[in-house]
């Protein structure tokens, strides 16, 4: 099975590709400065440098897991330090 991706806090796609050691990474980096980092993500939507919104779809899993990381100046934050 397969999941849309949508895209958390508008933002630029600054890299698509594999990535430290995460497969098919799409990084998003936000008008806040964070760096969002969507691992496993197929049939992607949009390309690179294009600005995408928060809700936009920006493609689908390839499997039913989606992995995210969040950076902030190179430091990785929590889902919970993010949303505050």
């Amino acid at each position: 099975d397969t999941q849309f991706v949508n895209v958390l806090k508008p933002g630029i796609i600054v890299f698509i590709g594999d990535k430290d050691n995460m497969k098919n990474v799409v990084i998003v980096q936000g008008n806040d400065g964070i760096d969002l980092w969507y691992g496993n993500v197929t049939n992607l939507n949009y390309s690179l440098y294009d600005y995408v919104s928060c809700g936009d779809i920006l493609g689908d899993t390839i499997d039913n897991n989606l992995y995210l990381k969040i950076l902030s100046n190179g430091r990785m934050l929590t889902y919970e330090e993010y949303i505050k």
